[in-house]
């Protein structure tokens, strides 16, 4: 055999032996991505904001940024933020977590601190551990360990638990313990007063700190800022003292306001103080 002949014979003898090659197998269709739909709106950001979308790791918020449902958003201390939903907006306390529910119903669940409701139409519906709220009307609702605090300034909220519901009134409030009835409606105790600023506007300049006081015998106060033209706070922190140097930023006029806490239980909120913020 000649040498071609055998190197011929040699690599076909070689290849006879060569395991077939397995035809590629077709992968499995992938599930199409769903697209975040915009639900809500950080329409306020004073403070340390933070946002988590999915899984993800925690990122500072922005002004305007869009919320999708599994977001979550929390404020850290002395922080304070506002969500926009169609027909209701949201602000939020500092040291609280929210989050968005995937549910049938737009739904808002807070896990910890406080938010303050504010609604044009039927109320967002929010859910903590222990309650459901619905109905209408500005309401306050406050989560502190095991226990929610659900409060109604002008009426029409519903607060339910699997064990039953109750609605309340103007200025009525209800305590919800997990696995336990809503307790009966009962009205909000007396709130603190306030002292300086009081009624006579206090005139200063953007970032100037003015100095609040009020009085009262409970141990934690919450502090709110509001608009003149607005029932949705600024400023929602709560404060361990009877007065708070306050420093805004916003050219405009402001009401500020306390209400007392014993527990997660809070009063009426109290009479207004005035702040004019202008150029010069």
């Amino acid at each position: 055999m000649t040498p071609i002949c055998a190197a011929s014979f040699l690599l076909l003898t070689v290849s006879a032996f060569e395991p077939p090659q397995k035809p590629d197998r077709p992968k499995p269709p992938q599930a199409p991505t769903e697209a975040a739909v915009e639900v809500a709106r950080i329409s306020l950001v004073t403070g340390e904001v933070e946002v988590q979308r999915g899984t993800a790791v925690w990122t500072r918020a922005a002004e305007d940024q869009p919320l999708s449902i599994g977001d979550r958003v929390r404020t850290l201390q002395g922080a304070t933020a506002r969500l926009e939903f169609p027909w209701t907006v949201v602000a939020m306390s500092d040291n609280s977590e929210v989050s968005l529910q995937k549910n049938r119903l737009l739904t808002l669940q807070l896990d910890s601190g406080r938010i303050d409701v504010d609604p044009e139409e039927a109320l967002l519906r929010i859910v903590t551990a222990e309650a459901t709220i619905s109905g209408t009307g500005r309401t306050l609702v406050r989560r502190d360990g095991a226990l929610t605090f659900v409060a109604s300034y002008n009426g029409g909220a519903t607060v339910e638990s699997p064990v039953s519901l109750v609605r309340l009134g103007v200025g009525k409030g209800t305590l919800v313990k997990a696995a336990e009835a809503p307790s009966e409606p009962v009205r909000l105790p007396q709130p603190p007063r306030v002292t300086s600023p009081g009624s006579d506007p206090r005139y200063i300049r953007p970032g100037e700190i003015v100095h609040l006081t009020w009085t009262g015998t409970d141990p934690v106060y919450h502090l709110e800022v509001l608009p003149i033209d607005s029932d949705v706070p600024v400023v929602s922190i709560d404060v361990a003292a009877t007065e708070y140097e306050l420093k805004l930023s916003w050219i405009g006029t402001f009401r500020w306001r306390i209400s007392g806490r014993n527990g997660s239980v809070e009063s009426v909120p109290s009479g207004e103080g005035l702040i004019c913020v202008v150029e010069k």
